[in-house]
């Protein structure tokens, strides 16, 4: 007796199993993709992957990345900076100029206003504590919190010394790097050249410029985590290491909210808690049509990334396989635009008892002589 014979489902038993396989199949390959991404170890960017995008929607992917080129986070700018000094037994205030990386010390300078706010140290006159304090008579919390001042003003004060010192000694490399990728852009701009030694050439030049950028970038991102962990820890001990929350004004999300501050952690957490929410979709047969077309729409984005074309500089490496317009992304594709068409949540899944319960009775006239309709 064949498989197939009286089957009420419109294919063969062979082929639904086959299908409801494959839901599972590209499910749990999504659902293990989001969640690997939790992992802290993993330490999952989605700067890394779109950085390196090509072919003719490259420049679409690298809009997404908050100043790739660093152009607007390493501008060096003069400013008046007030100092004190003693002269004749008198503290006298002097004005003088000083370069520093300008949104950099902004976004320093609205972290420590709001780090003094949130630990009521914003009117505290600041004042160093008495070491010649006895100890039978231990400070009162106004001395704690006027010496809590000091030490908090003391580490900002020597933070900005050595942001105002980094741009004065790196300002002529900073502007040269600049300059040099100003120019390779209108060079690649007027200059049309196809040949394959002149591709590697302009991609090895932009890896270069941005890398040297990501350098300086870096270094001033580390620096202010570090104040922000010495910071708090003047707070307490156990909240050194704090960091993350010195956003500089191109990395803000559009839209302020308390979840997310920049555009990255936003596009990170966007694309982990997507993949995840698509993979349990597809595994437990739920809203599989709805699931199936956000993975279409994510490997689309991945296939214009990597663009498996002949002629778009660097190729693909030869560890991921041999491709010729056809890569394992589109043959995932494929799958998922079957899952879709096929609505194979019907079948092993819950979409057969949300349509029978309650989809049904809402839309069955909507969709009478749909393939959604049927049994």
């Amino acid at each position: 007796m064949s498989i197939c014979k009286n089957s009420k489902a419109g294919i063969c038993t062979c082929a639904l199993i086959c299908v409801v396989l494959l839901r599972i199949v590209i499910g749990w390959h999504y659902f293990y993709e989001g969640i690997h991404k939790f992992d802290p170890a993993a330490d999952f960017s989605s700067k890394g992957f779109l950085g390196i995008a090509k072919g003719p929607t490259a420049e679409l992917f690298y809009g997404m990345l908050p100043d790739i080129n660093g152009v607007q986070r390493l501008v060096i700018e003069e400013i008046d900076v007030e100092t004190k000094a003693v002269k004749d037994g008198n503290e006298v205030a002097k004005t003088m100029k000083r370069k520093t990386f300008i949104v950099y010390e902004r976004a320093w300078d609205d972290y420590y206003k709001k780090f003094l706010q949130q630990h009521g140290l914003e009117s505290v006159v600041a004042q160093k504590l008495d070491a010649k304090t006895s100890p039978d008579t231990p400070p009162n919390d106004e001395q704690v919190l006027a010496n809590r001042k000091y030490e908090v003003e003391a580490i900002y004060n020597r933070y900005l010394e050595s942001l105002r010192t980094g741009a004065e000694l790196q300002e002529k490399d900073i502007l040269a790097s600049q300059a040099s990728l100003t120019r390779h852009e209108e060079k690649v701009k007027s200059i049309r050249n196809d040949t394959e030694f002149e591709k590697k050439r302009r991609w090895d030049a932009m890896m270069k410029y941005r890398g040297e950028a990501e350098s300086w970038i870096s270094t001033l991102d580390k620096l202010g985590s570090a104040l922000q962990s010495d910071l708090a820890r003047t707070i307490d001990q156990q909240l050194a290491g704090t960091k993350g929350d010195i956003i500089t004004k191109p990395e803000k999300v559009w839209v302020p909210n308390p979840v997310v501050s920049s555009q990255m952690k936003a596009l990170d957490l966007a694309v982990t808690f997507g993949l995840s929410a698509i993979g349990i979709c597809l595994i437990l047969g739920f809203c599989t049509r709805l699931a199936s077309l956000g993975g279409i729409a994510f490997l689309v984005c991945v296939v214009l990334t990597t663009w498996p074309v002949p002629g778009y500089y660097p190729p693909l490496p030869s560890a991921v396989g041999n491709f010729l317009f056809v890569s394992k992304d589109v043959v995932e594709l494929a799958g998922l635009l079957v899952l879709a068409v096929v609505g194979a949540g019907r079948w092993g899944g819950l979409d057969f008892y949300v349509w029978n319960c309650f989809g049904k009775k809402l839309f069955g006239k909507y969709f009478s002589g749909c393939c959604c309709s049927k049994k």
